[in-house]
């Protein structure tokens, strides 16, 4: 797509030549020569402040919404977060591949990376860029939709209600998948029935040929299944009465690996996937049923699966301090996340450390989160080391160890490792876990 394209598709005014474009940026600490950097415009920020650096950078042309002067080619649009959803649009209505959605409170980034990975073998697929699910980011990831994609893999992310829905109307996916739905998010959505309705949004399609996958071990499953207007309603899950049955979990550290058994279609499969814990091995089920859906043969579904990349920071294994095992969970955290974190442990008889950042946006239920979780973790594990002061209403029978700092942590974790340790480093963004967890990295 050429400037003038672009200009056209958004009523914005081109000023200067019209080149050729491929790829966008909205973060100049991001951006890569030749990409066509968007100046958004917030509450509190402006992004045309930094165009003199995005002109350093090598950004071929600017999309800005207030006349600045600007030595490249640029569009001045009214407004350049209408800007992206027009391009958005255009692409996707061009778009004749089978688009895949991806919700759930967690493991849309995880899914999505490994259903993309199962998909490039059968075609070019489309996916979300990083993590960028919000009402910003997926627009932003559909301006490098192209016609000649097979595929395209979106993950939608809420944080309040009707986000889903909005959404939804962009992307308009062939085939939705919810991986689950728990707590997290409470202080935009009331609980897990707003959750659930939210995250439900994504199951309303606009063709009449719509595919359904859901887990089938949630509570909300019958919910969504009599909501949706889905042709066809396919689950996953452990529960026995899963169209993609999960059993059979072995969970291999050592070698940061999950194996298990997949019964469908009246017969059993095994396969192995690059990265630990059950909720992985769920993960990959979905992921599993959009292959096959999507024409991927059993063959090559089972040599990908084991080599799919992750994300960081998702249950990443490495070797620490002392010939220990640090698990690198520190991308984010709430109670079900955090669950399956500990879980992931269970049967090494080795020391067991959690070192645990706060749980945020869980609203009026944090104290009680907080507590369950504490007390979870204190029946699986050899010492818990605490950051963050929604942990000091936590009551323990044993002495509750919590820190002001990182550094202070940090010392006193490195006086306690014992050879051969393993280190589960786990937080919400905003307390910046990942420090420690590069800190333990060897």
């Amino acid at each position: 797509m050429n400037l003038l394209e672009l200009a056209n598709i958004s009523d914005g005014e081109l000023r200067g030549e019209s080149i050729d474009v491929d790829s966008f940026s909205i973060d100049t600490r991001t951006l890569k020569s030749k990409e066509v950097y968007i100046a958004l415009e917030g509450k509190n920020f402006d992004g045309h402040v930094f165009i003199p650096e995005a002109l350093k950078k090598g950004a071929s042309a600017i999309i800005l919404n207030k006349s600045v002067d600007c030595a490249i080619p640029n569009i001045i649009v009214k407004d350049s977060y209408s800007f992206m959803n027009k391009i958005a649009a255009h692409n996707r209505k061009l778009f004749n591949g089978k688009m895949i959605g991806v919700t759930g409170t967690n493991g849309k980034t995880t899914t999505k990376q490994i259903i993309a990975n199962l998909l490039n073998t059968q075609g070019s697929c489309h996916q979300t860029i990083g993590n960028k699910n919000n009402q910003i980011g997926v627009p932003y990831s559909l301006l490098t939709l192209r016609r000649d994609h097979y595929f395209s893999v979106i993950e939608m992310g809420t944080s309040e209600p009707g986000e889903i829905e909005k959404l939804n109307t962009i992307v308009k996916p062939d085939i939705a998948a919810i991986t689950n739905v728990s707590m997290g998010h409470l202080d935009g959505l009331r609980d897990t029935e707003s959750i659930a309705k939210e995250k439900g949004n994504i199951l309303n399609f606009f063709k009449d040929d719509g595919i359904a996958i859901l887990p089938r071990d949630s509570h909300f499953f019958g919910y969504w299944s009599k909501e949706t207007n889905a042709k066809q309603i396919i689950s996953f899950g452990i529960h026995g009465d899963s169209d993609f049955k999960v059993s059979n979990i072995k969970i291999d550290i050592l070698n940061n690996l999950t194996h298990f058994c997949l019964r469908f279609d009246g017969k059993d499969e095994e396969f192995s996937i690059n990265g630990i814990g059950q909720h992985n091995a769920l993960n990959a089920a979905l992921s599993i049923a959009v292959g096959l859906l999507c024409g991927v043969d059993i063959d090559s579904i089972t040599n990908n699966l084991i080599y799919t990349e992750l994300p960081e920071r998702r249950l990443n294994v490495f070797k620490s301090l002392k010939k220990s095992i640090l698990i690198d969970d520190s991308y984010n955290s709430n109670p079900a996340s955090l669950r399956n974190a500990i879980d992931s442990m269970n049967g090494l008889k080795r020391k067991k450390i959690c070192i645990l950042g706060a749980m945020k946006e869980l609203g009026k239920n944090s104290k009680k989160l907080h507590q369950e979780m504490y007390d979870y973790a204190n029946d699986r594990v050899d010492e818990i080391l605490c950051i963050g002061e929604e942990w000091s209403e936590c009551n323990s029978s044993e002495d509750l160890v919590i820190f002001k700092n990182h550094d202070d942590l940090y010392d006193y974790l490195v006086s306690i490792i014992e050879e051969e340790t393993i280190l589960l480093v786990k937080g919400s963004r905003s307390t910046r876990m990942d420090k420690i967890a590069d800190k333990l990295k060897k």
